[in-house]
């Protein structure tokens, strides 16, 4: 098989692993488990397993400058505070709800570049447009969706766009698997840091380390390896073009599974929400690297 091929199946295997994770994360939570409880044991896990694949493999790997650590330290704060607001999120909205409105980040993205100096067309104007757009459906803010959690979801694709802008201007030139080992140690570490301000509740019971080790290592280590594996196969640009593909898969997962069904408003948001997706993505190189690739979730 052919480099290219294997690295497409390689990101699709990837956007698969990452479109199971909302719904796994919306079962743990139903449980009565705590945000952090789930997502603090999840990264420790991640952040294990890619330090023995990365040290296994490759462990000049492991080796960062203090600039490119500091900004991996950077990079996993911003990441954990994202994904906590996206767990805070879920307790709130549906999981198919929550990864539509959390895929606008390439629109959001594209902002943030414009804002740092980077030229903008009518076609990003558009792109921005049709994002929020997508969103206000989604959303069905004459329905019962509740606004907080959209708020929170919200935030959580503004602080990934952020993320993926530090990795833009100050990471792209250290090794993927490098980046992406230190950025998810940074992040288990600030998951713990944060671990404090969780409500006290009890114990996890079976169905939540199901959701730790699920999310852990299907959603967190083993779609992390694939998507760098994938990268240096096919490149960056052609693996963000697969998002809609995570996005509709997500949504499928979560009315299989959930029994989640989304409107025809919210429909058609999502239908504005991939179409400007594709447009930030087949008109315009975003930032090649995922290292850090977060699943939405």
């Amino acid at each position: 098989m052919e480099d290219r091929s294997r690295g497409f199946i390689l990101v699709l295997f990837a956007a698969l692993c990452l479109s199971t994770v909302p719904t796994v994360l919306r079962v743990g939570l139903q449980t009565g488990a705590a945000p952090l409880q789930l997502l603090a044991p999840r990264m420790i896990l991640g952040a294990g397993l890619l330090w023995l694949w990365v040290g296994a493999t490759r462990p000049g790997g492991i080796r960062i400058d203090r600039r490119g650590l500091r900004y991996c330290a950077i990079a996993g704060g911003v990441n954990a505070v994202n994904l906590l607001m996206f767990y805070l999120g879920l307790r709130r909205v549906g999981a198919s709800v929550a990864i539509l409105i959390f895929s606008v980040y390439p629109a959001l993205l594209l902002l943030l570049l414009h804002l740092r100096g980077e030229s903008a067309n009518r076609r990003d104007l558009l792109r921005l447009v049709l994002a929020l757009s997508g969103i206000a459906l989604v959303a069905d803010f004459g329905g019962a969706v509740d606004p907080v959690g959209v708020a929170l979801i919200f935030g959580c694709a503004v602080l990934y766009a952020f993320y993926m802008l530090i990795i833009h201007e100050h990471l792209v030139e250290y090794r993927a698997s490098t980046s992406a080992l230190w950025i998810v140690t940074f992040l288990a570490v600030g998951s713990l840091l944060m671990l404090p301000l969780a409500a006290p509740g009890p114990p996890l019971d079976s169905t939540g380390w199901a959701v730790v080790v699920w999310s852990g290592f299907i959603g967190t280590a083993v779609a992390r390896v694939a998507t760098i594996a994938g990268v240096r196969l096919v490149g960056g640009a052609q693996t963000a073009l697969l998002l809609p593909v995570e996005v509709i898969l997500s949504v499928f997962w979560a009315a299989l599974f959930l029994g989640e069904r989304i409107n025809s408003r919210q429909v058609a948001g999502a239908f504005l929400i991939i179409a400007s997706v594709l447009l930030a993505t087949v008109f315009r190189r975003l930032p090649t690297q995922r290292v850090g690739e977060v699943d939405a979730g």
